[in-house]
């Protein structure tokens, strides 16, 4: 079961499959009527995302109300009923909407894509919660962020399609402000999303022509979803009648959105725009959830939490559960190898060592979660919504990387040295401390 985070659905009986799907998924659903206050809702059940019918009213001025109020905008809002008049996409858009589910979206896809919506909502509480911790040490971090407009601007590679062809299929394309450039080869293209001086890509669009480039295609959305720098750019795929068995699959590949071809140029150029706007949206709490890392509240390893700042946290994780319901967990790495390089080369050497590992584990773990130290050769990484399957994911995604790896220490030692990490996972409680939650962590490290 997945992380069971409140979403609250407005317009929607509970009849409706759509909650069946997200219930089954994990998630806890709220249902209000249509013509509920929308803001008295969203502080009466605080929700991570809202999911509004567009159909009959309030509709579109529910979602234009959410986003016009400085605390309800922190909450990721999607359109769901929206019907099939010629400008409902766009005008969903338009009204601030971050995601829209046309009415042929069946529940495995609503709930692939309520993945992103999720974690956005994660981004915009942690954000708040963050810079409430780092104020008590004395750091201060604005947490108002001007919303994008409507979005659109960007570039663009176009993976798996020859120059112009994506134009062909959807003429409206060359008409927005979005930049494309072409590249027919997945392997190449997965180079070049990486970035340059001289190339950098906001997204891309995914052509998979047919079952005979499904495996290459695949191939470039797991490996951007895998790699710490890649994995939030956001992915749209074409997939021609016969590439995949059905959406479901290619969501399952990284897809963000996908649409099956021929494509509907209004579906296109609205979705590519949402995730446009979405990682604008990502990136500029990002900055600002980094920006509470300071002399202040850091370790003397300089990128990660100071024990004092990640205790402080880990207490505020603790009272949002209480009174919201989330669910946080927390990693625990216990790092031997440290203790044994400083018996074989001395305590700079295994300093150095430390360092490293600790650099290296804030760029493993996404910004939203708090990566801090717990002991001499201990981390900790605090998750916030996040469930025990999500966040045994990640453990063994971290502690994967770190034993694959070789860290070069000084001339004095004369070979890479490969570490040796443990872990173990524990869920967040209320009234938790640090050391419950190392001391439960700990009963299951391996």
């Amino acid at each position: 079961m997945g992380n069971p985070a409140n979403i609250l659905i407005l317009g929607v009986g509970a009849t409706d499959l759509r909650v069946a799907a997200l219930e089954a998924a994990g998630y806890r659903c709220a249902l209000e009527s249509a013509d509920t206050d929308i803001l008295a809702a969203v502080e009466r059940h605080k929700p991570v995302v809202a999911l509004v019918s567009i159909a009959g009213s309030p509709g579109l001025d529910a979602i234009r109300k959410v986003k016009a109020d400085s605390e309800a905008q922190r909450v990721p809002v999607a359109a769901i009923n929206i019907g099939d008049g010629p400008d409902a996409l766009g005008d969903c858009r338009d009204a601030g909407a971050d995601d829209v589910f046309e009415d042929d979206t069946d529940g495995p896809v609503l709930v692939a894509r309520m993945r992103a919506l999720v974690r956005l909502g994660s981004m915009e509480a942690e954000l708040v919660r963050r810079s409430a911790t780092a104020a008590e040490f004395g750091v201060t971090v604005d947490t108002e962020i001007a919303r994008a407009e409507n979005g659109g601007n960007g570039r663009l590679l176009v993976v798996g399609a020859e120059e112009g062809e994506i134009e062909t299929l959807c003429p409206l394309l060359s008409k927005s402000n979005i930049d494309f450039l072409s590249e027919p080869d997945p392997y190449r293209a997965r180079s070049r999303v990486e970035g340059s001086e001289d190339e950098t890509f906001d997204g891309a669009l995914v052509y998979v022509r047919g079952e005979d480039m499904r495996e290459k295609c695949e191939y470039f959305c797991r490996s951007v979803r895998n790699d710490r720098r890649l994995y939030d750019l956001p992915l749209f795929m074409v997939t021609e009648h016969g590439a995949f068995p059905d959406h479901g699959a290619a969501y399952d590949e990284g897809a963000n959105v996908v649409a099956m071809a021929p494509v509907d140029c209004d579906f296109v150029d609205t979705h590519l725009r949402l995730l446009l706007r979405g990682r604008e949206r990502r990136r500029a709490l990002a900055r600002r959830i980094a920006a509470t890392l300071d002399p202040k509240t850091a370790d003397d390893l300089g990128d990660i939490y100071s024990t004092q700042f990640t205790r402080a946290h880990l207490d505020r994780l603790s009272k949002d559960k209480a009174e919201r319901g989330t669910m946080s967990s927390a990693i625990l790495f216990f790092v031997p190898t440290i203790g044994e390089v400083a018996a074989l080369y001395g305590i700079e050497e295994a300093a150095l060592l430390r360092h490293q590992l600790a650099s290296w584990l804030a760029a493993l773990v996404r910004v939203e979660d708090t990566i801090g130290r717990a002991g001499a050769d201990e981390f900790v990484a605090l998750m916030p919504e996040t469930g025990l399957v999500d966040a045994e994911l990640v453990r063994k995604r971290v502690v994967g990387v770190l034993h694959q790896s070789e860290f070069r220490l000084t001339d004095n030692v004369p070979v890479g040295i490969e570490v040796y990490v443990q872990s173990g996972i524990a869920e967040l409680q209320v009234n938790d401390s640090l050391a419950d939650v190392i001391s439960r962590a700990s009963d299951l490290l391996e």
